[in-house]
């Protein structure tokens, strides 16, 4: 019995751990990162990657932008901006959280790509950014970035 109660614990935890935010890994020159180390080199401001989605879709690279929304649900995703034109960053398949009042900028690394989301799929984001998803109709295209690493510049 102890042991079937043991085993039951041990397999629940990482259902409850997932519901926090996770903790940077490194703090660089004051600034979080979360996920895994952030990559050298000079990040391209979103606008200017989605004006050429071609020529960064489908290969890893640095991005910079606005944070503009988080998950308002577990902080498993942002919306990196510059002015009206944004990503949604996603963080691997749930690999890391960052903080649910996350302000400021940020420089991510990952992969862009146009995303066709179903009218459920699109309900279910718009109500985790604390949106109405009665708003949302019809399916949506987003771009999207599949992220490794998250650098937040936090109010600036």
């Amino acid at each position: 019995m102890r042991l079937s109660l043991l085993a039951l614990c041990l397999a629940a935890a990482p259902l409850f751990a997932a519901d926090m935010p996770s903790k940077p890994i490194a703090i660089v020159d004051g600034q979080p990162v979360y996920g895994v180390d952030m990559p050298t080199g000079d990040a391209v401001d979103i606008k200017d990657a989605l004006a050429n989605v071609a020529q960064y879709a489908d290969e890893p690279s640095k991005f910079s932008g606005r944070v503009a929304q988080v998950c308002q649900t577990k902080g498993c995703w942002l919306v990196l901006a510059n002015g009206e034109t944004h990503a949604r960053v996603m963080f691997g398949k749930h690999d890391f959280y960052i903080p649910k009042d996350t302000t400021g900028n940020a420089v991510v690394y990952g992969t862009l790509t146009v995303k066709d989301l179903d009218e459920k799929t699109a309900k279910h984001l718009a109500e985790d950014a604390g949106k109405d998803p009665a708003a949302v109709t019809g399916p949506q295209v987003e771009y999207r970035i599949t992220a490794t690493s998250v650098m937040l510049q936090p109010g600036v």
